[in-house]
Order: structure tokens, then C-alpha cells, then sequence
């Protein structure tokens, strides 16, 4: 399901030198600031994304079909996975998704729709482009249902629809393909770009299992997520994917454009489970809560945010507490609560779950302070690198509470204070990130070859603290797709 070679062709040519950076229309000035935004969030990329202990657990989805209703895409159809009990008040993440060549495009929307949770809901959407035989399946090199410039009309159109029918927060629109879907991807996204910077819709570019197609002058400034399997070569028997990926990821670092490349292990042409927690947690940080970590695999000792012992509760009300909790934003649930509280919108019988849970959450602090406090004291003594969870929770912790009693014990603020600017592991972990951005910043400046040695050398620092620092890692990920050409 790979793009004809007309279509990547820009893909295969050697790494250009770096031009001068294009300053975007001013009609885009808000949209290449957004996404320089988002590209301090996302990189330097920290290793290669998703992990083999944490499953896809979507939210449910009803799925619909429509007829696009664009002239001269009367052939096409549109297709739409809704999440389920979506509130009407609120605002949320929307993914366009084009299918691969001989792909079929009802199946690539409901693969993606598993990006969705309770958490962070995405409406998904995407059309069927190519003819499919008649028992509707797909096949290679079956004709278009229509020609190029009216496919991106239909999806122009599906996309306004959805806009207007479902509440999509219009600052969190995504678009993807699979495989030649890239190449209608970064075509959509390149000529909006060009023609309406200021009605640029797309927050990120995802890239599945092909590179994209594109200058440095005419790609937009957003982020581009590319995935690849490890195991994508002799595609179609005459395409090598895994070097062309890692090419074009290369060519974009190279231009100082943010992309992220994720090489999937022992995945082939596909866009598996780990391709889809790494869309979902970029679609996450882009506007949405937040990425959740992942729990440590193969024994690693990587520290993880501790679970909080709340009982699953129903409540309307609660369930957004504890959405918060989960994120150990402490300050802002009180605050929360109480503006709950003074809402005279809101029945005081519907008031009585949250009022009791405010009273568990304070239980539930009291025992928190003394026991992370505990934790975080044996740290120190062994100077040793401190779980940030357990700092992020215990500062949250006496923010939340600063005024209650029981949270103002003297040697609570003292013991987060030990793990300043001047202690040791803390020092080593800046020098650690501060290489790494280093290297990174001189990659965006087109200055691979000074940027490589320190990677190589953050590289070898893999062992220092125990192993707890990501930032040797994500070094050493760095150099593994890596690419020499000329």
C-alpha cells in the first residue's frame, strides 16, 4: 500500500543544505506560533515513543458513513467514528485520516478511532478515494474515484461538516495517512498552508509507515510524526520504507522543521497499537491533558506516578476531580470544588458527591505528606535521583493545602527544598538535558556534524544516577536512525 514512486520521488533525493528560514505570511503568524509552541513540548524527542506495557483502551465510538456531497465526489464516501456521551459544552480533538493505496478507508478511520479515551475523546473522520473491487475489498493500483483536486474537495468538505455538526475544538485538528495516504497528507497540508496560512487547520502532521512529500518553503511549520516499522523493507518488492522514512526524517531535522521518528519494533507495513499510543499521546500534549508515562518495561527502574486510593466514582462532578487528581493537580481540583460549590446553577442535590469526595481528598492528603516526605527524605541521604512524581505530587500537595495545619509542618518544605539547583544528581540531570538540547539545536541549525559527537558522547552517559536520566537515551535513539547519506 506504498505511494507510486512519481509520488515520493522528492523523498529519495540527498540531504539538501540548509537554506535561509522562510518568515511565514503574516496572515500565519498565530499558526507558526502555535506550533513553535508545540515543538518546545515535544523535542527533543525523549527515545522511540508508545511502550509494550501499555495497551490501547479506547473509549466507545458510534461509526457513520456519508455521501460527499462535493461535486465531482459523488463516488465518494465519508466515514465518521463519534465518541459516545460527548458533552455538548465542551470542545474536543478531531483526526483526518487518509487510507493507503488498495487500503480501504471505513477500516483506517476505525483503526485510528482507538486513539480516543474518556480522558481526551477524538472524533476521527476519512473518506474512500480509490475504487475497491466488488466484494469491496481493496487492491493496489485500483483508479481514484475521483481527481486529486476534487478528492481534497470532498475532504474539505467532510471536514467543514464535521465542524459545524459535532463539537470539534478547532485548535486541536489533526490530519494522517497510511502509507500514499502521506502523500495526500502533506499535498492537503502544504497547499492550505500556501493558499490560507490563516486558516491553517492541521496542529500536526502523522506519517504512517511512508515520508511525506514537501519543501522546506512550502511544508507548514506544525510537527510531523513519522512511524516506521523496523521490519518495512522490499515493500511492494521494489521499496525499501525503513531508509526512506528515516531519510525524510532526517531531511525535515535537517531544515530545523519538528518532526518526531518512531521506528516500531518487529512491525512491518502497518500502524500497530504502539503507532496508535503514540498518536494519542501527541494529540494529548497538543492542547489536551497532558501524555500519561508509561509503567517501566523489562524490569527498567523507571520511576512512575503512584496511584491515588480513590474508589471509582460515577459522579459527574467527581470524575473531573479525579481526572485532575490523576495528573496531581491538587491546586487546581480545590479550587475546582469550591467554585462548585458557589455555583447557584447547580442543584445542591447534585452538590452532595462532590462535597463528600472533598472531605476523602483530604484524607487522603494527610496520609499522602508524611508518607511521600518519608521517601523523599531517603533520597536526599543517599543523594539519589527522586521519583518527580513524588516531587510533583508533594509540592502540588502543600500548594493545595498551604493553609491547613496539618500541611504545615516545617520539615514538609524542607525536605522538598534539599532537591535544588545545588544538589548533585539535580546538577548532573541539568548538564544531561542541557547536552541534549544542545545537540538538538545545532542539528536545527543545519549543524549535523558538530551535533553528533555530543550525541555520542550523552550517549555513553547512560549509567550515570542509577540509569534514571532519559536523556542518554533519547541521545542514543537519536543516533539509531541516524542518517549519512549525500
Amino acid at each position: 500500500m506504498r505511494a507510486p514512486l512519481a509520488v515520493i520521488a522528492t523523498l529519495l533525493l540527498a540531504l539538501p543544505a540548509r537554506t535561509e528560514d522562510a518568515t511565514p505570511a503574516a496572515p500565519g503568524k498565530r499558526i507558526a506560533e502555535r506550533a513553535a509552541a508545540d515543538a518546545a513540548k515535544l523535542l527533543p524527542q525523549r527515545g522511540p515513543g508508545g511502550g509494550e506495557a501499555n495497551p490501547i483502551k479506547p473509549g466507545p465510538s458510534d461509526f457513520s458513513e456519508f455521501r460527499i456531497e462535493e461535486p465531482g465526489c459523488e463516488k465518494m464516501t465519508g466515514y465518521m467514528s463519534l465518541p459516545k456521551g460527548l458533552d455538548l459544552s465542551k470542545k474536543y480533538a478531531l483526526m483526518f485520516v487518509f487510507h493507503g493505496n488498495g487500503d480501504r478507508g471505513k477500516a483506517r478511520v476505525g483503526v485510528l478511532s482507538r486513539i480516543t479515551t474518556e480522558r481526551d475523546p477524538v472524533i476521527v473522520i476519512g473518506v474512500q478515494y480509490q475504487e475497491l473491487q466488488p466484494d469491496g475489498s481493496g487492491k493496489m493500483g485500483l483508479p481514484t474515484l475521483a481527481e486529486p483536486p476534487e478528492i481534497i474537495k470532498g475532504c474539505r468538505w467532510l471536514l467543514d461538516k464535521t465542524i459545524k455538526e459535532q463539537p470539534v475544538d478547532t485548535d486541536r485538528i489533526f490530519v494522517g495517512g497510511f502509507s500514499w495516504g502521506t502523500a495526500w497528507t502533506s499535498g492537503w497540508a502544504t497547499d492550505w498552508w500556501k493558499n490560507d496560512p490563516a486558516g491553517f487547520p492541521f496542529r500536526a502532521l502523522f506519517l504512517y509507515s511512508s515520508g511525506g512529500a514537501g519543501s522546506k518553503t512550502t511544508l507548514p511549520p506544525v510537527p510531523t510524526i513519522c512511524t516506521v516499522g523496523e521490519l518495512e523493507t522490499k515493500e511492494a518488492g521494489n521499496y525499501d520504507v525503513l531508509p526512506s522514512v528515516r531519510h525524510y526524517s532526517n531531511v525535515l531535522a535537517n531544515w530545523g522543521l519538528p518532526v518526531l521518528h518512531h521506528e516500531i519494533p518487529k512491525m512491518g507495513h502497518d500502524v500497530n497499537a504502539r503507532c496508535l499510543q503514540i498518536t494519542r499521546d501527541v494529540i494529548n500534549d497538543l492542547g489536551g491533558p497532558g501524555a500519561l508515562p508509561y509503567p517501566p518495561a523489562g524490569g527498567a527502574a523507571a520511576p512512575q506516578p503512584e496511584p491515588l486510593a480513590f474508589a471509582k466514582n460515577e459522579d459527574r462532578h467527581v470524575k473531573e476531580i479525579l481526572a485532575m487528581l490523576g495528573d496531581d493537580r491538587w491546586p487546581d481540583a480545590v479550587a475546582r470544588i469550591a467554585e462548585i460549590e458557589l455555583d447557584r446553577k447547580i442543584p445542591l442535590a447534585e452538590k452532595k458527591a462532590i462535597l463528600a469526595f472533598r472531605t476523602e481528598m483530604q484524607k487522603v492528603a494527610q496520609a499522602e505528606l508524611p508518607r511521600l516526605d518519608r521517601l523523599l527524605a531517603d533520597a536526599a541521604k543517599t543523594e539519589a535521583m527522586p521519583s518527580p512524581f513524588q516531587v510533583r505530587r508533594q509540592t502540588a500537595l502543600l500548594e493545595a493545602y498551604a493553609k491547613w495545619p496539618w500541611a504545615q509542618k516545617k520539615q514538609y518544605a524542607e525536605t522538598l527544598a534539599k532537591f535544588g539547583d545545588d544538589y548533585p544528581p539535580a546538577a548532573r540531570e541539568r548538564d544531561r538535558e542541557k547536552a541534549m538540547r544542545d545537540a538538538w539545536a545545532l542539528e536545527q541549525s543545519g549543524k549535523r556534524d558538530e551535533a553528533k559527537p555530543l550525541y555520542e558522547a550523552l550517549a555513553k552517559r547512560e549509567g550515570e544516577d542509577g540509569g534514571a536520566s532519559a536523556w542518554p537515551a533519547a541521545a542514543k535513539y537519536r543516533l539509531q536512525w541516524w542518517f549519512e547519506g549525500k
